[in-house]
């Protein structure tokens, strides 16, 4: 027993030493994190929030507040420093491998759980996750805490797993609300194993009960407060379900989405890796037809199918949408590779170095650039830029104004959250905002709409402009034209900044 928590921590701290390389270069920092920080600001004034970040899908749906508690007091400790809310997340992804040790243990053995808590700390999906400093890359952790305790329930016939996983589901659904599809996956279960059970006294199902309300009671009580919008807006996204045009996108969301599983958790090379799904899901159907393993291996696809269910109602591919749904596979992978090391000791230890190496290959390649374009909308978006492009504007005289071209267009979130943390705190004064700034957004750079009344000194901001209407950016450029020329342009990173002067 010692032993194998000696390599846990050994484990952990590779997951470390992988999460935290390039740090601090590559956090991203983008219009969704300062709104957020915003909304966790707000906390600090005292202002209680029961509404979370808003859906991209969907405007009546928003995810639960309990992201904004969690950034609060660490901005509240580290002076609004988002640097530090990047390492508290990439800490707790790095601790899901506990978790993912304990579940392969209860469903198969010690040696099953080391090895898939190894994986997890190695793999490529999981430091993306630890990357993405957003509500969703903290429901990694929950969605297992909900399968540890459905493990427990099933395979070892505690009652208190019913309790372990109710809470799962409630803290999942605050950090994304399609961690709904949570409940599909713990009903397909409870029916499967309706058998497998022990009966479970009222005083444990009281605990569960309480349990999950407590942890979506933000939910509830906006729902009254707010007329049933959340209720309103989740069935209603799911209008057009059952059109051709709809289940075509759906199935494909699904296929891309189990290529990403494979590619991003075991091998990497394009050219195999159809064959190697293949080869996995003959083993798989081999595996069902072994009395003692089927109930286990059953268990785990109902875990994966689940998570697929969230691509098949969305027709999404976002990256976050299954948070932790790959675990099943790096389960089963585990088991198959115990069973290839009980048989050989060299081929078992080749194919997790094969897997360790793909995983690595993909990690040096992408993650010093920060979370992927499947991730983000603007790869690119990273502090140690943005804190060069703030340097740069404070270069000259203190009497300047700053602009930018940002994404959303016209909302100066993100560089007024920027500047007040990185600017102001280094600098010990404020830009003035010259240029538009939409009415509804946080940001609290003061706007001086009269172009005439703006500084002789400008900087304009260019963000990374990916999936920017061309037309939006040829006004944006024309009307600056209009106030200002350009006297020197740099680059930092995806980010330009050109120094003008009012005309």
């Amino acid at each position: 027993m010692k032993r194998n928590y000696i390599w846990l921590g050994l484990f952990f701290i590779i997951a470390l030493l992988i999460r935290f390389m390039f740090f601090p270069a590559n956090i991203y920092f983008g219009y969704d994190q300062a709104r957020d920080s915003y909304s966790a600001l707000e906390l600090l004034k005292g202002h209680l929030k029961l509404i979370g970040p808003p859906s991209s899908l969907n405007e009546k749906i928003f995810h639960g507040p309990l992201i904004y508690y969690i950034y609060a007091p660490v901005y509240f400790l580290f002076h609004l420093n988002p640097e530090a809310v990047a390492v508290l997340f990439r800490i707790i992804n790095a601790l899901g491998l506990v978790l993912v040790y304990k579940i392969g243990e209860i469903i198969f053995n010690k040696k099953v759980g080391l090895i898939a808590a190894f994986l997890y700390s190695i793999s490529y999906e999981q430091s993306q996750y630890s990357l993405f400093l957003s509500h969703p890359a903290l429901s990694v952790l929950t969605v297992l805490v909900f399968y540890l305790g459905l493990s427990l329930l099933i395979f070892k016939k505690e009652p208190k797993g019913l309790v372990v996983l109710a809470i799962g589901i409630g803290l999942s659904i605050q950090f994304h609300y399609v961690n709904l599809m949570l409940l599909l996956g713990l009903l397909v279960n409870l029916i499967y194993f309706r058998r497998e059970i022990s009966p479970i006294k009222m005083k444990w199902i009281l605990y569960a009960i309480t349990g999950f309300l407590l942890t979506v009671s933000s939910f509830i009580i906006a729902e009254f407060k707010f007329n049933f919008r959340e209720i309103q807006g989740l069935t209603s996204s799911g209008s057009g379900l059952l059109t051709p045009d709809r289940l075509y996108i759906s199935q494909q969301s699904i296929k891309l989405t189990i290529l990403r599983f494979f590619h991003d958790n075991f091998i990497s090379s394009n050219q195999l890796l159809i064959f190697c799904i293949a080869v996995f899901s003959l083993i798989v159907i081999r595996l069902l037809f072994i009395n003692l393993l089927k109930p286990k291996i059953i268990f785990l696809m109902i875990w994966l199918t689940a998570g697929f269910s969230s691509y098949a109602i969305s027709g999404t591919t976002s990256y976050y949408h299954a948070p932790a749904s790959s675990v099943s596979l790096i389960i089963i992978v585990s088991f198959l590779i115990s069973l290839t090391l009980k048989k050989n000791l060299i081929i078992g230890l080749l194919l997790i170095f094969l897997i360790g190496c793909s995983n690595i290959n993909l990690i040096l390649a992408q993650n010093y650039k920060g979370p992927n374009s499947d991730i983000v909308i603007q790869p690119g978006m990273l502090t140690i830029y943005e804190k060069e492009a703030i340097d740069y504007c404070y270069s000259g005289d203190k009497n300047f104004s700053v602009n930018a071209l940002t994404i959303p267009l016209y909302i100066n979130t993100t560089w007024s959250y920027l500047f007040n943390w990185y600017g102001l705190q280094r600098y010990g004064y404020l830009p003035v905002w010259g240029g538009i700034a939409a009415a509804g957004y946080s940001g609290s750079l003061k706007v001086v709409n009269k172009r005439s009344n703006l500084p002789a000194r400008q900087c304009l901001i260019i963000e990374p402009t990916v999936g920017m209407n061309e037309i939006d950016k040829q006004n944006f450029f024309r009307e600056e034209s209009y106030f200002s020329t350009i006297i020197e342009q740099k680059n930092f990173g995806t980010l330009t900044v050109q120094l003008r002067k009012k005309i």
